[in-house]
């Protein structure tokens, strides 16, 4: 197939087909052993004995059982009798999951690969997972390994310029949100690096509270390097900046270009953005936008290194720590106030009745009562057949344990052996079915 067929984005980093991505990664073990080869560079070592001979659990592959013998360059052996456990999965975003490792490889394959991005919608059937739950915090854990820890600032020529997404909350008034008033809006700002004048590199992106000196001056500090050149517009707020250049055009002015071609790649920065926003999730909310906004940075600044999007997602994946489900959602104490008739309406009406009555006997909250009603009454267990994650996934063919590889054919018969048959073929094959006739008849 010819090559121009392809994006020119693909000329130097083609992302691995799924058929191929499939193959390398088959089962539980395989992608046990890249987390381990991404941890260990250099061998197994223990992080408590400092050992470097181990083997791994059948059961759980993803878990490494220190032997206890630490081996030196020169093949000396000296046992320090430690049998500690080691897991793979300890201390990342997938940490006490309960899905296979082969699911959060796809999802990462998925998720990087794909151009516009994934909603959780859209991930769900993919994989094949029984709730829109686990597809959304499965996302989100990916999303925030898409930032790495120690990303470097900015630097050079940077374009920096401020934008609002719309987005109406219930409490807002119908009326107002002109100008800067913080009324059905969200404010953003961006800065891109530019190369030369005309390429642009790398981005950052994030929310700000107000458009403001303090919110400003933040984002340029914290995103920014010392020394680099900052071009905005005539905006106040930027001036005084620590340790920077700054070059600002007043785009007030009446003989003033527009601000798209002051600022051209920031404008298309912002104009992306809230077009993939639209188009993939289909609008954006205040409480996670800078998750969205993070998972768009990496899009963008990863462009042209499709490959190896998938082991940057997992490496950083394995630096930035455990990521739980209250850590996604933060206190939902408030939101549940707030929307108070419309959680109540959503609960049993005998739960709700008991809930009510416990709320006034003991004089507490409507839903703590609901809580507690709900740890007193009686669970009923259900019986599982099979358990919701296998203890030993299927090994790919050929590979099982404790079985032989080969299994020898059956013994030939005397009289076949005297004609001169080697191995064992079914009577009537097509390939010895003549030449077992010929054999007969010149008997």
């Amino acid at each position: 197939m010819s090559e121009s067929l392809f994006p020119t984005r693909w000329a130097n980093d083609r992302p691995p087909s799924l058929e191929r991505f499939t193959a390398d990664f088959p089962d539980d073990y395989a992608c046990a052993d890249y987390l381990a080869a991404k941890r260990w560079k250099f061998g197994f070592k223990c992080p408590r004995c400092g050992g470097n001979r181990a083997w791994r659990l059948e059961a759980r592959p993803w878990v490494w059982e220190c032997k206890g013998v630490m081996t030196d360059n020169e093949g000396n052996r000296t046992r320090t009798g430690c049998s500690h456990q080691t897991s793979l999965i300890a201390g990342t975003v997938m940490h006490g999951t309960h899905l296979p490792l082969r699911v959060w490889f796809l999802a990462a394959y998925l998720l990087a690969t794909h151009s516009n991005g994934m909603s959780a919608l859209q991930l769900q059937p993919k994989l094949g997972l029984g709730s829109y739950k686990t597809a959304w915090l499965l996302l989100q854990k990916l999303r925030r390994a898409m930032v790495a820890p120690e990303r470097t600032p900015l630097t050079g020529i940077i374009e920096i310029d401020e934008t609002s997404v719309p987005f109406r909350r219930k409490s807002d008034p119908e009326g107002g949100g002109q100008g800067r008033s913080p009324i059905g809006k969200i404010f953003m700002i961006g800065a891109v690096e530019v190369r030369d004048g005309k390429y642009p590199v790398r981005c950052r992106l994030q929310r700000i509270v107000n458009i403001d000196r303090e919110s400003l001056h933040a984002f340029i500090r914290d995103n920014t390097a010392v020394g680099s050149i900052l071009l905005t517009d005539g905006n106040t707020a930027y001036r005084r900046l620590p340790d920077r250049g700054h070059q600002a055009v007043n785009l007030s002015a009446v003989d003033a270009p527009l601000a798209h071609e002051v600022l051209p790649w920031v404008h298309r920065l912002f104009s992306n953005f809230k077009r993939w926003a639209y188009g993939t999730y289909h609008g954006v909310r205040d409480k996670h936008i800078d998750i969205y906004a993070n998972e768009f940075v990496f899009r963008w600044n990863r462009r042209r290194h499709f490959q190896t999007n998938v082991d940057t997602i997992l490496g950083i994946g394995q630096r930035i720590g455990r990521t739980t489900w209250r850590d996604v959602v933060g206190d939902t104490r408030a939101w549940k106030y707030e929307h108070a008739d419309q959680v109540l309406a959503m609960v049993r009406p005998d739960r709700l009745e008991r809930a009510i009555e416990y709320a006034y006997e003991h004089r507490c909250d409507i839903f703590d009562a609901l809580e507690a009603v709900k740890r007193e009454e009686k669970k009923h267990r259900y019986g599982r057949r099979k358990p919701w994650r296998s203890a030993l996934p299927p090994r790919r063919q050929g590979e099982e344990r404790n079985t032989r590889r080969y299994l020898h054919p059956p013994s030939l018969a005397p009289e076949d052996v005297e004609m001169g048959f080697l191995r064992h073929i079914p009577i009537g094959s097509k390939l010895t079915g003549s030449r077992r006739k010929a054999s007969i008849s010149g008997l």
